[in-house]
């Protein structure tokens, strides 16, 4: 897509999100952009100028000003539109912080439901009922042991998450519903040789703690070093949470994030999430 076309789709946008500011846009970005000066019979090239860096500020007024999903759209556009921006990554990261803060809030949504505990639950009995992973409703709730009375309430939030692995930015992007989710950059990065694009699927979840796998529920899990694999691949997303004296032995193949963002993915994830590799 050429970037005046890109240029046009963000006129676009900016008419139906500002109004009269799409005259501005066309004025910063397009009419400057087309101004090419000659010298003799040479066209000089001027610098163009990063859209993100206003696209960035524009979004952030509207979200501070209550308007958040004109907000959000906006910072999509950059770094779906305008991928090379400066403020990309600035981009992605808000509206993933965004997201998950929103998917874990107990606002009432359409992925959420409440549970009440009642005698004789635990979290692992609850997990059963709602088909809802532990990981997920303890780290939903904000709990920080297994510990739970009757008639606490809790949110459970579900999603339709699919996964890709970008191979030349070495990053994950965590889609839900099919929209940009969340954006996770590796740590480390270190797939097989001449890997291709393709189709992948969650296949397990481990947890490691002093070279031993520990289950959800053991007093080792909270703070352990989580994996999760992938089919048919070799490839393992993964965390260390003990660097100085490693929980496990890095796998052959895999892609490291931070601890923070390993816990997350864990609790997110299901079997079968599929994953998509793309160059």
């Amino acid at each position: 897509m050429s970037f005046l076309w890109k240029l046009g789709i963000l006129s676009g946008l900016a008419f139906v999100i500002f109004g009269g500011g799409a005259f501005a846009t066309y004025e910063l970005f397009i009419k400057k952009a087309s101004r090419t000066p000659t010298k003799g019979n040479e066209a000089v090239v001027t610098p163009t100028p990063d859209p993100g860096i206003a696209l960035l500020e524009q979004g952030k007024q509207l979200i501070a000003k209550g308007n958040i999903e004109d907000g959000k759209r906006l910072l999509i556009s950059i770094f779906q539109s305008f991928p090379k921006s400066v403020k990309a990554d600035e981009a992605r990261k808000t509206v993933g912080d965004m997201n998950i803060q929103d998917f874990f809030s107990p606002q009432p949504s359409a992925d959420k439901k409440e549970y009440v505990v009642v005698r004789g639950d635990s979290i692992a009995k609850i997990s059963a009922k709602t088909k809802a992973a532990p990981e997920l409703i303890f780290k939903a709730n904000g709990l920080e042991g297994l510990m739970i009375q009757p008639g606490m309430k809790f949110i459970i939030p579900s999603g339709q998450f699919s996964m890709q692995i970008f191979l030349e930015a070495q990053a994950v992007e965590l889609l839900n519903h099919g929209q940009f989710f969340r954006w996770y950059k590796a740590l480390d990065f270190h797939v097989p040789p001449n890997m291709k694009p393709g189709q992948l699927k969650v296949i397990g979840k481990e947890a490691w703690s002093g070279n031993a796998r520990v289950s959800f529920g053991e007093r080792k899990f909270i703070g352990s070093s989580r994996w999760v694999v992938l089919s048919q691949s070799g490839i393992t997303l993964y965390s260390e949470t003990s660097p100085n004296t490693p929980n496990v032995q890095k796998p052959r193949f895999g892609i490291e994030l931070s601890p923070e963002d390993m816990e997350e993915l864990f609790a997110l994830l299901p079997k079968e999430t599929p994953v998509t590799v793309s160059k």
